[in-house]
């Protein structure tokens, strides 16, 4: 099996794994698998895409692909309206720290 297509592999398994820790609300777990998934990418970025793939390569790099972008829009399913909360809890914690700012030595 070539280098690109084991690295697939690998990006797969931890695609896997942060689903998993999506589903959990693990998000400590998730934002360590996913800085992994992000040195797998960047190592497959660096590999050399020239050499030619066999049929059985190229189908199962295909395979692949397609199952790592499935579990990627179900992460995402599940950490946007974690996101929209951090946003709402962001966007609180600003406007109690601009009126403890303003208001805050007249009390």
């Amino acid at each position: 099996m070539s280098p690109i297509v084991r690295s697939y592999e690998e990006l797969l398994v931890l695609s896997e794994q942060m689903l998993d820790a999506a589903r959990a609300g693990n998000w400590d777990a998730m934002s360590e698998l996913q800085r992994v998934y992000l040195a797998e990418v960047e190592r497959l970025r660096l590999l050399d895409h020239t050499a030619p793939f066999s049929d059985n390569e190229r189908l199962r790099r295909f395979q692949l692909i397609e199952r790592i972008l499935a579990f990627d829009a179900r992460i995402r399913d599940l950490t946007m309206p974690r996101l929209a909360q951090l946003g709402t809890l962001l966007n609180s914690s600003r406007t109690q720290m601009s009126l403890h700012r303003a208001y805050g030595a007249a009390v």
